[in-house]
């Protein structure tokens, strides 16, 4: 099923809701971000998925986990996950998408803060 355009905000509205009703515990919150997956030509109102439509869908994340960040560690530390599945390949070395074994699918960011 197609996530929405809007999901990332969406979410990040609700993992607001949940910290603040649970402010006063420990939480767990986990946030599947669905924008820099395909489809995400739709961020440049494009039908066709690219390098930039991938940056595209990335700015849009990137502003509301931004906004989920600052709101949450505004109240008290907490330690930040980031992560991906898997990458995208778009032209290197000849290959497109992400069903193969290639360093640009294989090789994901991740990172780990308290903040």
């Amino acid at each position: 099923m197609e996530q929405p355009p809007d999901s990332t905000r969406h979410q990040t509205d609700h993992a607001l809701e949940i910290a603040d009703k649970h402010a006063d515990r420990p939480l767990f919150l986990f946030l599947n971000v669905s924008a820099t997956h395909v489809p995400h030509g739709h961020y440049l109102g494009q039908s066709t998925d690219t390098v930039k439509s991938q940056r595209a869908a990335l700015a849009y994340a990137d502003e509301h986990l931004g906004r989920l960040i600052t709101a949450l560690t505004a109240k008290r530390p907490w330690l930040v996950i980031m992560c991906a599945d898997h990458g995208d390949a778009y032209g290197d070395d000849g290959y497109q998408g992400r069903g193969i074994a290639h360093p640009a699918v294989m090789n994901v960011p991740y990172a780990a803060t308290v903040l």
